[in-house]
């Protein structure tokens, strides 16, 4: 199986601490959370790559009719599962597959969410091609995603980080993420940026 450059121990050994570290390290994290869910707007067939421990898949449950969420490491799949069981969220599935081989049929969900993970994989263009290939004609992606290049300062921050083992393989800069989601087979619908520790581009795209 391939993942997101060979990196899924990182991902494992901080299973239990995800949740606190993500919401610690983002200031507007219940913001984005609360934009995503604004932005689904009802849709049916919902996919989550990427879904950690199942934050933004939980908190869209009530929006949406059915989300097919994916995670490459094990430890965060289990984690999320204890959470709906406790909760009887009966519209969440998740599994542990690799962005790069979704195992689901073409043209299949209407709306998808990768959110703060394609500047983790060593081939997000492939991943974003996966995606578009699993949504219908006009189906809609919610990619927020940080953007390690956008300036010097976050060019720093990144490469600190990345000595406590949180590997950024994509320091994007934010018309080089952009083009990239429009070289994957999408037009943009809505693009900004919020200033957080590192800039975060969030982008809502159509496929085509």
């Amino acid at each position: 199986m391939h993942d997101y450059g060979e990196n899924v121990k990182f991902w494992d050994k901080i299973a239990k601490r995800y949740d606190l570290i993500t919401i610690k390290l983002s200031r507007d994290y219940p913001a984005l959370i609360q934009r995503i869910v604004n932005d689904v707007n009802g849709a049916v067939n919902v996919l989550e790559v990427a879904t950690g421990t199942g934050l933004i898949a939980m908190e869209l449950a009530g929006n949406v009719g059915r989300i097919e969420a994916i995670d490459l490491s094990s430890k965060m799949i289990t984690l999320a599962k204890s959470k709906i069981s406790k909760d009887h969220l009966n519209n969440i599935h998740f599994t542990v597959q690799s962005a790069y081989n979704l195992d689901f049929k073409d043209d299949h969900f209407d709306l998808a969410v990768c959110s703060n993970a394609l500047h983790c994989m060593a081939d997000p263009q492939k991943a974003i091609s996966e995606i578009r290939r699993v949504l219908k004609d006009n189906g809609i992606l919610i990619a927020p995603t940080y953007c390690h290049g956008v300036n010097w300062r976050s060019r720093l921050l990144s490469r600190a980080m990345s000595i406590t083992g949180f590997k950024v393989y994509n320091r994007f800069g934010m018309d080089e993420f952009i083009d990239l989601i429009k070289s994957s087979g999408f037009t943009i619908i809505k693009k900004d940026v919020s200033n957080d520790f590192i800039p975060l581009v969030y982008v809502v795209a159509k496929s085509v």
